[in-house]
């Protein structure tokens, strides 16, 4: 027999590192997440970040996501030139000018007046004229007297009214026809040299006046209308200042 001791068996093999079960298991938890990360989540949408609201953007809940959905700025529009049609002139220089216009102005009849006293002048028509050096705005005013109508166009005759046609109307009446014209002044007389007018004339009639009707009448406010008045129980005698009864015979 051999004396010799039986050899040792071999060791056990040893499995590199990165094939311990350990290991591997971790790697693929890296390498799923990772994916997760990169491709987005398994929703099907790709690159969003888990927590991250649809079709793109911040994520739900932080503080960008509040800011965005704030009311949005509003810009201002610029305002036009204001309104000066119907103002007196004065006024509608200082509107113009707190709105950052400047004026001038024109007749905006036929004549050529200059309009020394702003307030007394009233504005018909606005244009727009350019601006004066470059810098401000300028508005062009066509005005005409505070009392007279607007013409129907820029540069027209002022259509002043005409006298109201009131014979045969008792007085009464024939005031309310010349105040709406805008007469103000009305002197009723006697047609008849020998009878009195009394203090309250209403109920007599108009015989004759002046002006005569259909006369264009320039600023009314100050025209004085005359006119002839006969008693109720009388008629019209051809021509003013005759005599109701005849003289009596000596």
């Amino acid at each position: 027999m051999d004396s010799y001791p039986p050899p040792s068996p071999p060791p056990p093999a040893v499995r590199p590192w990165w094939r311990r079960p350990v290991f591997v298991v971790v790697g693929v938890l890296l390498v799923f997440g990772g994916g997760l990360l990169f491709f987005g989540d398994p929703s099907g949408e790709p690159g969003r970040v888990p927590g991250e609201a649809k079709g793109g953007g911040r994520p739900v809940g932080s503080p960008s996501s509040v800011a965005a959905t704030g009311t949005p700025s509003v810009t201002s529009t610029p305002v036009g030139p204001p309104r000066l049609v119907g103002k007196v002139l004065k006024e509608a220089r200082e509107v113009a000018a707190g709105a950052g216009y400047d004026v001038v102005t024109h007749d905006a009849s036929e004549k050529n007046a200059g309009q020394w006293d702003a307030d007394g002048w009233k504005v018909c028509f606005q244009t727009a004229a350019g601006q004066r050096g470059g810098e401000r705005p300028v508005l062009d005013l066509g005005v005409v007297r505070v009392d007279a109508p607007c013409p129907g166009a820029d540069g027209e005759e002022v259509p002043w009214p005409s006298m109201p046609g009131v014979a045969g109307a008792d007085f009464s009446k024939a005031e309310e026809m010349l105040e709406a014209v805008g007469v103000r002044k009305v002197r009723p007389e006697s047609v008849y040299t020998d009878v009195t007018l009394p203090a309250d004339p209403s109920t007599w009639r108009v015989c004759f006046q002046e002006p005569a009707p259909g006369r264009r009448i320039e600023n009314p406010q100050y025209a004085t209308a005359y006119l002839k008045l006969a008693p109720p129980d009388a008629g019209c005698p051809d021509a003013p200042y005759a005599r109701l009864r005849p003289e009596p015979t000596s």
